[in-house]
């Protein structure tokens, strides 16, 4: 379990020290979290509909289209670089290098929830401390992260990759997005309890991380 961790971490940490020295997506996506805010802020008419109706659409809108982007680049530096077979012949667990990359591309998102969720206190004049929100987001980022690598994976083999990533991952996300979505909508001033929710969450989480393991060392080895 020690090298497990070990392999994981140190695949992680190449990822995120690559996107720091190049910049490359986090810039792309703050940019993308703001144009969405700024359309959806003109675009909706917030003082009738009340920002509690239209928040949680607006963020999950952005939220499901900042991981196609970040999940579609998990396996592009490996794949630019005729790298990804050097990294299989190390004797690391196929589980450890999918779950490293995939911690990297989840930490990759939650930075990006970061300017979301204040984005939308400033815009709509929603919550930004809460619990529930909180807990949603990052239950729903963490099985969205272990799905979307693993497509990335699958869909980083083929020509048409950027079409072929929405279309397997969407459909297994939309678990996330009705029961995030719902969680959201009740740290934003719905009536019911949002523990139900998040409960729901991570019983998601803990399945499809589980499957998502088992089947990226199939996945990675063709």
């Amino acid at each position: 379990m020690t090298a497990f961790l070990r392999v994981m971490g140190a695949v992680a940490g190449k990822d995120l020290r690559t996107e720091l020295r190049s910049r490359e997506m986090l810039p792309s996506l703050a940019q993308f979290v703001i144009l969405a805010l700024l359309i959806a802020n003109f675009g909706f008419d917030v003082g009738q509909a009340g920002p509690g109706v239209i928040a949680p659409g607006v963020l999950w809108l952005a939220l499901v289209f900042a991981g196609l982007v970040a999940f579609g680049r998990t396996f592009a530096a490996e794949r630019d670089q005729s790298s990804l077979e050097s990294l299989l012949l190390t004797p690391a667990s196929r589980a450890a290098i999918f779950l490293g990359k995939a911690l990297a591309a989840a930490i990759l998102l939650l930075a990006c929830e970061v300017v979301l969720v204040p984005g939308l206190a400033l815009f709509f004049g929603t919550p930004i401390a809460s619990p529930t929100l909180v807990g949603a987001l990052a239950l729903a980022t963490v099985g969205m992260a272990a799905l979307g690598c693993l497509f990335a994976a699958l869909a980083a083999q083929t020509r048409a990759r950027e079409l072929l990533l929405p279309v397997l991952a969407l459909p297994l996300w939309i678990p996330f997005v009705v029961v995030g979505g719902r969680a959201v909508q009740i740290a934003m001033g719905a009536q019911g309890a949002g523990g139900p929710a998040l409960g729901l969450l991570l019983d998601f989480d803990i399945l499809f991380v589980v499957v998502a393991s088992l089947a990226a060392r199939f996945v990675l080895d063709d």
